[in-house]
């Protein structure tokens, strides 16, 4: 998933999510009370939010699925602690705040036993008070097509999204074509999309013991239509620990 041509063009044309959600997950810290500490980015893509908050002085550690996404954030980001890993295998350090934006969880294969190990995962992780911070799909509506092409300098990408309701998977087949030094390249991924009910959700988050609320932004910037932004806090009162 996300090997090197399409890690590259996700970075170069599909940066925007990623710049604009940076500042509204900022605050959304902020609001929690978590104004410095440890923030644990997983699914980190190129390494645009992770960038962000370790700019404004948080510890910032991160880990994607993609090795070709984790060499391009090391080279966006090189003072974070990035590394290759999945959410069904990586190891959480005890910190203040997980964040994984951008359908992250919907992209994991298991569904919702690997999302019921990772919460409580999670919530071990957390100190009191903490927050994990996610977005996921909960509706394929308006978001199925015919193939589209996009295009942008030396590269081009070709979409087609479709929806399985009995399986409630929505799949993003994909081909790309990048100008090299070595000449032009092609290549093909298809991604599985795992839609959600928010009931379930909730009801795995609280299960591991978080206190959970949803809605369709962060803050002032509004998700895609059948996306849902979750807010889930660890109870207790917040103490950074140095």
């Amino acid at each position: 998933m996300y090997c090197t041509d399409l890690a590259y063009i996700h970075a170069v044309g599909f940066g925007n999510f990623a710049n604009s959600v940076a500042p509204e997950i900022a605050q959304i810290l902020l609001n929690a009370g978590i104004k410095s500490g440890r923030v644990v980015e997983f699914g980190c893509g190129s390494g645009t939010v992770a960038r962000y908050l370790q700019d404004r002085g948080y510890e910032v550690s991160a880990f994607d699925v993609s090795p070709a996404m984790i060499r391009l954030a090391r080279t966006n980001a090189p003072r974070v602690d990035f590394s290759v890993s999945s959410l069904s295998s990586a190891r959480l350090p005890s910190c203040d705040a997980l964040v994984g934006v951008g359908e992250v969880v919907t992209y994991v294969p298991g569904g919702l036993a690997v999302l019921r190990r990772f919460f409580a995962k999670a919530h071990a992780a957390l100190r009191p008070g903490g927050i994990l911070l996610f977005d996921f799909m909960e509706s394929a509506r308006r978001r199925t097509y015919d193939t589209k092409t996009l295009r942008g300098s030396g590269w081009s990408i070709s979409v087609r999204a479709t929806f399985d309701g009995r399986r409630r998977v929505l799949t993003r087949s994909m081909t790309m074509t990048r100008r090299t030094s070595r000449g032009q390249r092609r290549s093909r991924e298809s991604h599985r999309i795992h839609i959600y009910d928010r009931r379930a959700i909730r009801r795995l988050l609280e299960q591991s013991g978080f206190v959970v609320s949803m809605s369709r932004s962060y803050e002032r910037h509004r998700l895609l239509p059948g996306d849902v932004a979750v807010i889930a806090r660890k109870p207790g009162r917040y103490n950074r620990v140095p």
